[in-house]
């Protein structure tokens, strides 16, 4: 399970294991008492190495739980506002930005004509940066 944390990035590169990251009160699953349970890595765009994450375990149903910066999705190391712009360059420019690959890009704008049809169906392709807001108002991942 993700929880998803107020976290500057940049300030969690520099603490790297140091950083205080905040601890659930009680299980989500449960409600049982939350413990931490180590470290593990992540990357994101603009960092050369991997972050650290804390990891969290439930004493009494044994979930695990993985912390993230709230600004991602899990599995994507670019941040919501970069993908955001990303797809915004292409729509309005009819070019793809050059900084980062057009084959990750690419993958952004298919998966969100592909949540646009699972949400709105056929016919609300008329502003896909709207669909795009309104998804993460909805809490769906608009670029998977």
């Amino acid at each position: 399970m993700i929880l998803f944390f107020d976290v500057c990035v940049k300030t969690l590169f520099e603490l790297g294991r140091n950083y205080p990251w905040p601890r659930p009160e009680r299980c989500s699953c449960c409600k049982g008492r939350i413990w931490a349970h180590g470290f593990d890595t992540a990357y994101f765009d603009d960092f050369p190495e991997p972050l650290w994450i804390r990891k969290y375990r439930c004493v009494d149903c044994r979930t695990v739980f993985r912390t993230r910066p709230s600004g991602y999705w899990s599995r994507f190391q670019a941040a919501i506002a970069t993908i955001r712009e990303h797809i915004a360059h292409r729509l309005t420019e009819r070019r793809w930005k050059p900084d980062l690959p057009r084959s990750r890009q690419r993958h952004w704008l298919n998966g969100l004509r592909k949540q646009i049809l699972t949400h709105f169906g056929t016919g609300a392709s008329d502003d896909p940066l709207q669909a795009f807001d309104s998804l993460i108002a909805r809490g769906v991942c608009a670029a998977s």
